[in-house]
């Protein structure tokens, strides 16, 4: 099967099921494949493959109560259902035009998100900000030191439902201080970073928030500084 590759990520299609597992061992063929827990490698397993779907949705648009479906999927690949009832249809490239290097920090699916709504007490959300300043410096390792970027946020929702991406700016500035951790960024005021600017991406099971970073050419950087 074409969707099951070994090393590959796959979280459970139940919305109130939180497994993710990732393919230890499988071949083309096999009725089975190896897998363990994420992000732990525990509880390494035989499951049948015909539990590892192409996608978390029937041939009919439902969604699946059952198995597991490839984690992070584009809207390309979700039922034509879904597409035709509103499935945000995602540019390739966020900086198409622009110039300069292009660098994408994705953050883990599922984690717990800061909304500007939600009344949470401050030590939770000392909390959760922490954890997402975390996740967004591990997911930063391979990006070089930077001078002057671009960032444009992308919130990619777990459903349909209409959204305003900007509730999730204490997301997306706990993110960018993740990069500032990790040495990408020297800080994140105005004289370096231009945004986040946020946007609404596809569908992705459990939700998850990526940062699309494009380093600011130095004559566009003095321009802008006019």
């Amino acid at each position: 099967m074409t969707h099951i590759r070994t090393g590959g990520i796959f979280a459970a299609c139940h919305p109130h099921d939180l497994a993710r597992i990732c393919i230890v061992r499988y071949q083309d063929g096999d009725v089975r494949a190896l897998v363990a827990d994420v992000p732990s490698g525990a509880r390494q397993r035989m499951i049948l493959v015909s539990s590892l779907h192409p996608t978390p949705f029937t041939r009919t648009g439902s969604r699946r109560r059952s198995g597991y479906a490839p984690e992070g999927l584009p809207a390309a690949a979700l039922s034509a259902p879904q597409q035709r009832h509103g499935t945000v249809a995602e540019p390739r490239d966020w900086f198409e035009g622009m110039p300069g290097r292009r660098f994408r920090v994705a953050l883990p699916p599922r984690l717990l998100l800061l909304n500007s709504n939600q009344r949470l007490h401050h030590h939770r959300r000392a909390e959760l900000t922490k954890m997402l300043r975390r996740a967004a410096w591990a997911a930063s390792r391979d990006v070089p030191h930077l001078d002057r970027v671009h960032i444009i946020g992308v919130l990619h929702p777990a459903d349909r439902q209409r959204r305003d991406p900007a509730n999730w700016y204490p997301s997306f500035k706990a993110a960018v201080d993740g990069l500032v951790d990790q040495g990408v960024l020297d800080d994140d005021d105005h004289t370096r970073v231009v945004g986040p600017d946020m946007r609404i991406g596809h569908i992705v099971a459990g939700a998850r928030l990526v940062l699309h970073i494009r380093e600011v050419p130095p004559q566009e950087a003095s321009d802008q500084g006019k």
